[in-house]
C-alpha cells in the first residue's frame, strides 16, 4: 500500500503503524514518536459548546438513580445526567 501523507507532511507507511501497533499493545512509547504536549484527560467543558438549560420531569426514583450513580461516580447529578443522555443519543 502506498504512504499517507499526515497533516504534518509527514509520510506514514503500513509498516510504520504496524510497529505502532507493537509498542503499544506492550505498554511502550514507540522510538520514533515525540510527546509534542501534556495529556489532557476527559472531555471538553460543556460551556466550550454553547450550554443550554433542558428542565425535564422524571419519576422521583430515577432522580434518586441519577444522583446514586453521580456520587458513585463523584460528579455532579448533571454530569451524570448528562452522561445518561448521551449515552442514550449514541445507542439510536
Amino acid at each position: 500500500m502506498t504512504a499517507i501523507k499526515a497533516a504534518n507532511g509527514q509520510l506514514v507507511t503500513d509498516e510504520m503503524i504496524n510497529s505502532w501497533c507493537e509498542s503499544l499493545d506492550h505498554d511502550e512509547w514507540p522510538s520514533d514518536w515525540v510527546n509534542v504536549g501534556d495529556v489532557i484527560h476527559g472531555k471538553p467543558p460543556v460551556e466550550s459548546d454553547g450550554s443550554v438549560v433542558l428542565s425535564v420531569k422524571v419519576p422521583a426514583g430515577m432522580k434518586r438513580a441519577i444522583e446514586a450513580r453521580a456520587k458513585s461516580k463523584g460528579v455532579s447529578t448533571s454530569a451524570a445526567a448528562r452522561e445518561l443522555l448521551e449515552n442514550g443519543l449514541l445507542a439510536i
